[in-house]
């Protein structure tokens, strides 16, 4: 569900910055930077490109940081998964053992009570 919610809004702010570039792009609005502090030669890019690759650059980089993050956090969910099923057949051989001791220990007493009852 909270996967669901955080791509609904990602969803949500993708459709917005496109909206808005595209509405950038169709007023033909331009921003023009300096290629180097020795020349005065500035490379004039459309916003709607400038608005784009800033929306990709944050994306791809918060894509990567994610996947880094999970790959940490999927190999420790996989050692608790690993340990987490041991603990579950440990658990499992102790409760058939004391089943048997519970069923040993009841067959010993109806065998007390016969031997009891045939001795007196």
């Amino acid at each position: 569900m909270k996967n669901k919610i955080i791509f609904l809004i990602e969803f949500i702010i993708f459709c917005a910055v496109i909206y808005f570039a595209a509405v950038n792009y169709a007023s033909r609005t331009t921003a023009g930077f300096n290629i180097t502090a020795a020349s005065n030669s500035y490379v004039v890019l459309n916003t709607f490109f400038i608005i784009i690759s800033a929306y990709l650059a944050g994306l791809i980089s918060g894509s990567v940081h994610s996947f880094l993050i999970g790959s940490k956090y999927r190999e420790q969910l996989e050692f608790y998964a690993r340990k987490n099923e041991k603990l579950a057949v440990q658990n499992e051989i102790d409760t058939d053992d004391r089943e048997a001791l519970q069923r040993k220990i009841a067959s010993l007493e109806i065998a007390l009570d016969n031997a009891l009852k045939n001795k007196g």
